[in-house]
């Protein structure tokens, strides 16, 4: 998702990817800003084998491969536990929306950043329901632009309108980095909720949108991304992390598209 682009085209990535997961792309995520840390049904569950000894090295994520999150400092192994279940969850459920139709059908809405290479399609409703990091309700589906052709690539899942950092669950530690769009503009249309800028010098938003707020939000990947499954971050529309954090690229299990 690390595709710098220039002109408008940057300015829309910085504003799409505000709303809904931060901007992160399968197709090249730079080291330098993209983040790692963050599920539904088209894939029969074998097709994502689970792990039945402990790990000897480090490997890069496949997702046709066991998943194997050992190797970074500091991540605790129920941490690792936590972050490879995520991911397997979401390996497993996310694949029935593979096409962006049916996702449509399902309640989602695009959010109008199509020009940033990965456009995000949200569920409002989902955002509130009380479900969190649900693989079968993920609150943002992450769609990827190549060739003029859509694919599914990530889920996003947000915590409920009004969280905090304070607030978030600890998924998987260090692996999992959790981010906010504090200066990104939204219609106010609760059915789709489209980027319409970002806050003037004040902070303050034109009438007639809505700042996205400081709802923490996560993405999971389902194909290989350069920083890693939890990747998030990256561009001008990076957003924010919790305050005395760097924006983390899981380089360990990260490999090129």
């Amino acid at each position: 998702m690390l595709k710098m682009r220039v002109g408008m085209q940057c300015v829309i990535g910085a504003l799409a990817c505000a709303a809904l997961a931060g901007c992160g792309s399968s197709g090249a995520k730079s080291a330098s800003s993209a983040a790692t840390t963050p599920s539904t049904v088209a894939a029969p569950a074998t097709s994502v084998p689970e792990r039945t000894q402990p790990p000897t090295t480090v490997k890069a994520f496949d997702p046709k491969q066991p998943i194997n999150l050992g190797g970074p400092p500091g991540v605790t192994h129920a941490e690792q536990m936590r972050a490879e279940k995520l991911l397997r969850s979401t390996l497993t459920d996310l694949p029935k929306y593979e096409s962006p139709s049916t996702a449509v059908a399902a309640g989602y809405r695009s959010i109008g950043d199509s020009l940033t290479g990965d456009e995000h399609y949200v569920k409002w409703s989902y955002v509130n329901d009380g479900d969190i990091l649900d693989p079968k309700k993920p609150e943002s589906l992450v769609y990827e632009w190549r060739g003029g052709k859509q694919s599914l690539v990530a889920a996003m899942y947000m915590l409920p309108f009004g969280s905090h950092f304070t607030d978030i669950p600890d998924v998987g530690g260090a692996l999992t980095q959790w981010h906010v769009h504090k200066d990104l503009c939204l219609t106010d249309d609760p059915e789709q909720k489209v980027v319409a800028g970002l806050t003037s010098v004040d902070g303050a938003c034109p009438a007639g949108t809505a700042k996205a707020g400081d709802t923490p939000m996560l993405h999971v990947w389902i194909v290989p991304n350069q920083c890693g499954p939890f990747a998030a971050l990256e561009g001008v529309g990076a957003g924010q992390v919790p305050e005395g954090q760097t924006r983390l690229c899981d380089t360990a299990h990260g490999q090129t598209p």
